[in-house]
């Protein structure tokens, strides 16, 4: 189930991510081609504006999947408003790096109308159904030497992910951008999908966040307007499992590059 959080100051404060009013988790490249090198320097943060760093984001997950699928562990550097990880690029193709799964801290929600809801401390309402509900944050982006390649971009099929259909180093802007959305590897009918363009401190009229919803199939498109660098996003919230369990809300966002 999906919906927006109410509370920006709790979606912070939860390491989850609010669309246009809330810290929201991307990562970024010093370079998407990385042809020329090999190494590659990432950062991992939360912002309100994309992508100036904010909020850095902590993970004990963080990795690289290389061209050949093997995913290998990254030790992050932590500053106070960005983590940094340095990813070996070794041979052609195209590799993801990843934050994987990180679990955030553990709210209150309730069911509003069929949708779980955050919920300010102490402001239940008079007989609603309170449960845990603990954030899991995913943000990946990918890089690409030489040729695109597609074994970093298989889904890992556990929570909330985009399978990338259109290359994501094949982005072009004005053409649509295909993905599908998964939850355990399943596709997500109706699943809301943001669209935020990167660089509208400098903009003379600033680029309003495009919502787009995923069809039955669980597939949905993109279409950059203009070249630049963007980030997309989604949230799936699901009820506890059992008992005494928290509920999940996961956030998943991905940074791709547009070119002309």
């Amino acid at each position: 189930m999906k919906t927006m959080l109410a509370s920006a100051a709790l979606l912070a404060g939860l390491g989850l991510s609010g669309l246009a009013h809330a810290h929201s988790p991307y990562m970024l490249p010093s370079t998407f081609d990385v042809s020329d090198r090999k190494v590659v320097t990432v950062q991992g943060s939360f912002t309100e504006s994309f992508f100036t760093p904010e909020v850095v984001m902590k993970s004990d997950t963080y990795a690289v999947v290389g061209p050949d699928g093997v995913r290998k562990a990254l030790t992050p550097t932590y500053l106070r408003e960005l983590a940094l990880v340095e990813a070996p690029i070794e041979t052609a193709g195209t590799y993801r790096i990843t934050t994987g799964q990180r679990a955030g801290r553990v709210g209150k929600a309730t069911l509003v109308n069929g949708e779980w809801e955050f919920l300010e401390p102490g402001k239940a309402p008079a007989g609603a159904e309170v449960v845990d509900m603990q954030s899991i944050t995913t943000a990946d982006v990918y890089v690409t030497r030489g040729a695109p390649s597609t074994g970093a971009l298989a889904p890992v099929g556990k929570g909330l992910e985009f399978q990338a259909i259109t290359h994501p180093s094949d982005i072009t802007t004005g053409q649509p951008a295909k993905f599908v959305v998964l939850y355990d590897g399943k596709p997500v009918a109706g699943q809301e999908v943001t669209l935020t363009a990167g660089g509208d401190r400098y903009a003379d009229v600033k680029a309003a966040p495009v919502t787009v919803k995923s069809d039955a199939q669980g597939r949905f498109e993109l279409k950059p307007e203009r070249s630049g660098v963007y980030q997309v996003q989604a949230r799936y919230r699901v009820a506890p499992a059992a008992a005494g369990q928290p509920g999940q809300s996961h956030t998943y966002s991905l940074t791709f590059e547009s070119l002309r």
